[in-house]
């Protein structure tokens, strides 16, 4: 550690005590990483990569503090929630500081049916105290027992509950957010409705994010089914139009060809070896029509369990999303992931895919409302979206399945990349790149994760635009 390192740790454990900064051992190593080791690409680019020193302020004085010090310094910041991210959003790529947001946790309010909290607050908490309130959490993502709000805000884009809300950048979802921003002197910007795009799923970038007002729904009580069927194609067509039925209440539509059923292995006493199944959270009133409806068609509920409230395990939730990478790398270490949002034409693309990668990728299926702003649909249009499972052969071979998606119309946020333009859609990347000047002068916010930004002082190449 240089010298003026040496000056700026000595000046941030004054600020934020001994015990909140962290500069070596395991514990930076964790605060360094996230679940980036999903893609063997990204496991290659990023093990290396790690902070000179993590901190954990407890205050918005502290953090301002600690803010302030990184840029006289001029060193990178890289913000970080849980850490449950997969494409090492919160992954410094030139060193620095991170920091730790799990202490500014605090849920300030849950009044007129909108959760107001800091960036810290873990989303199972918020979710347990929404539905003490009669609330509950519009679109959240797998790992939501552990992810904090800003976190899943700044990497995140959507989930469970999105089936009827849609992502996070669907219109209304978010009502406001409050940033700090990376200057000598932060300052505090308020981004209301629509202006909250361009701080949105870009990896701490454009600003810290440090209080978040989203809106709730309406509490319901979810009965969690498994419905099977030794017929991809049967269960395909049963699940596609129950996603499709806007007057059922649901939360969750999933679907899995085998063997993926067979990586979740504490559900193992529920599963019929060869079936299909699917996942459905849907209002307990209308579990029995929705059970009654697949037996009609020949599909069998073999798992009924009401979701608990206040929440409490085991959670259907927790094998779905990218929950289900995890388990099926836990199960062969040699499997990877895409995640794919397939058209009108789902089907053939399912068939194109096998023939020209047979035995390479099972598919895993996440239906979601459509987002008329930024996907151009009509807003109560269903999508047919998924995070299939790839057996990785190569970097190479990767490479070709990507090339065929684009081929035949399949959208890819490619998560093996760490750019956030090639990670998700940004429509709107000149106002987020215009709101970075504004907000982090020095660029000194998550260097290197924006591919396209003209400045990174760290970096010995120029950005590509």
């Amino acid at each position: 550690m240089d010298a003026q390192m040496v000056v700026l740790k000595s000046e941030l454990r004054a600020i934020v005590g001994a015990g909140e900064l962290v500069d070596s051992g395991e514990t930076l190593e964790t605060l360094s990483k996230d679940y980036f080791w999903y893609s063997p690409v990204l496991l290659r680019q990023l093990e290396s990569k790690r902070a000179d020193m993590a901190v954990r302020p407890g205050s918005m004085d502290e953090l301002r503090a600690v803010v302030a010090a990184c840029c006289r310094a001029r060193v990178p910041v890289v913000p970080r929630g849980a850490g449950t991210g997969n494409y090492g959003q919160c992954v410094p790529i030139y060193g620095g500081v991170v920091i730790d947001f799990s202490r500014l946790d605090r849920i300030i309010s849950l009044d007129g049916g909108v959760a107001h909290v800091e960036a810290g607050a873990r989303l199972g908490t918020v979710e347990g105290e929404a539905r003490k309130a009669g609330w509950e959490l519009r679109c959240m993502p797998s790992t939501w027992m552990k992810s904090t709000m800003g976190g899943f805000l700044c990497g995140g884009s959507g989930g469970i509950g999105s089936i009827t809300w849609g992502g996070i950048n669907a219109p209304g979802n978010v009502r406001a957010i409050t940033m700090m921003t990376c200057e000598e002197n932060p300052r505090l910007v308020r981004l209301e409705e629509a202006e909250s795009l361009k701080a949105l799923h870009t990896y701490g970038t454009t600003g810290l994010m440090v209080e978040v007002e989203m809106r709730l729904a309406p509490k319901v009580d979810y009965d969690q089914l498994i419905l099977s069927s030794p017929s991809w194609d049967a269960l395909l067509d049963w699940s596609d139009a129950a996603a499709r039925r806007l007057d059922w209440r649901k939360r969750l539509v999933t679907q899995f060809e085998w063997p993926i059923p067979s990586y979740f292995k504490p559900l193992a006493k529920h599963l019929r070896p060869g079936d299909s199944i699917t996942f459905l959270l849907i209002d307990r009133a209308q579990a029995a029509e929705a059970i009654a409806q697949a037996k009609a068609a020949g599909i069998d509920c073999v798992y009924q369990k009401a979701l608990t409230d206040p929440p409490r395990p085991p959670f259907l939730t927790d094998y779905t999303w990218n929950h289900t990478t995890l388990w099926a790398i836990k199960a062969d270490p040699t499997i990877t992931y895409l995640q794919a949002g397939f058209g009108p034409n789902f089907r053939q693309q399912f068939a194109e895919l096998r023939r020209r990668f047979p035995g390479e990728i099972l598919f895993h299926l996440e239906w979601t409302a459509g987002n008329a702003k930024m996907m151009r649909i009509k807003p109560d249009e269903v999508l047919v979206g998924g995070i299939p499972i790839v057996f990785f052969k190569s970097e190479e071979r990767l490479d070709e399945i990507l090339r065929c998606c684009e081929e035949i119309g399949v959208y890819i946020a490619n998560p093996h990349t760490y750019f956030l333009e090639e990670g998700g859609r940004h429509p709107n990347i000149a106002e987020k790149r215009a709101f970075k000047a504004e907000v982090d002068p020095a660029a000194l916010l998550n260097p290197g994760k924006m591919k396209t930004y003209p400045v990174n002082p760290f970096a010995r190449e120029p950005a590509v635009s």
